[in-house]
């Protein structure tokens, strides 16, 4: 087409570019903002009681302050610090341990399934509030404690997703090839059946780092997550609930952090399943 009409042929717009960019570009800038907190001397704990409720633009504060004078933009580059680690390493060990019992429950099959499947029944029966509200009464808030609660609920859906995949993929050609060739069951798994459920893998942990931003928030509002001295957005929205109406931006800022976040990341997901072509019911 190109030699016959002397005109370059138009590049055809790979579908779900735009999401895809819009929700990486979003998700760098706060996340650099977060980088740069850190490597800035900024402590957001710091309190001025003589600068406490200072709207936004005013008193050298560019999102203002809270009732203990803490700087809110200090506060919010933390709180996505505390958002996004808290996430990622959710969404690690939730991958991992998800991957591993819906891959081996389904190239098993018989009591094996049956089994592991109880068990996913079993997570899915039990209200996430009510383990974080059990886990509360017993350990104290921590790092690790927000980490090992979140995914010890969010493992699940990787389970039934994997699960899903490996059942149709098992009776492929390949993977009979494969047995025949003498490959054990651990080298099938991790070397086929694992590998080609990557994609809505990867689909689903992008979307599921805003859920993950979304719980933390959450627990920290209610009093059952992060507390001082470590920031979080959630904690900041629950100190400005009861100033709305004179101090609109103490909850209103943090609120609004919290929704960049995970509108990013589900732009982010929806241009990896737009790109990989995948049905959104088979994500669920």
């Amino acid at each position: 087409m190109t030699l016959l009409t002397g005109k370059p042929a138009k590049r055809r717009a790979r579908p779900g570019g735009a999401s895809l960019r819009a929700g990486a570009m979003l998700l760098g800038v706060l996340a650099f903002g977060a980088v740069v907190a850190r490597i800035l001397p900024v402590d957001p704990n710091t309190q001025n009681l003589a600068e406490s409720y200072l709207p936004p633009l005013s008193g050298g504060h560019v999102l203002g302050t809270d009732v203990l004078g803490r700087d809110l933009l200090a506060w919010c580059a933390y709180g996505v610090a505390t958002s996004l680690t808290v996430a990622l390493m959710v969404v690690l060990i939730s991958t991992f341990v998800g991957v591993l019992v819906g891959a081996y429950a389904a190239y098993m099959g018989g009591w094996v399934d049956a089994v592991l499947m109880r068990l996913v029944d079993l997570q899915l029966a039990v209200p996430p509030l009510l383990i974080f509200l059990a886990a509360s009464m017993l350990i104290q808030p921590s790092f690790a404690t927000m980490v090992v609660l979140l995914s010890s609920v969010g493992w699940v859906p990787y389970a039934r997703l994997v699960r899903a995949n490996v059942l149709v993929d098992r009776e492929r050609g390949y993977v009979a090839a494969a047995r025949l060739a003498g490959t054990r069951r651990i080298g099938i798994l991790f070397g086929h059946l694992i590998p080609a459920a990557a994609t809505p893998i990867i689909v689903y942990a992008s979307l599921h780092i805003g859920f993950v931003v979304l719980s933390e928030s959450a627990l920290s509002f209610l009093g059952l997550g992060f507390q001082p001295p470590t920031a979080s957005l959630g904690y900041m929205i629950s100190q400005g609930r009861d100033q709305l109406v004179g101090s609109w931006w103490i909850a209103t800022v943090p609120g609004l952090v919290i929704i960049l976040l995970v509108v990013s990341a589900n732009l982010i997901g929806d241009g990896l399943r737009d790109r990989f072509h995948l049905d959104s019911g088979g994500l669920a």
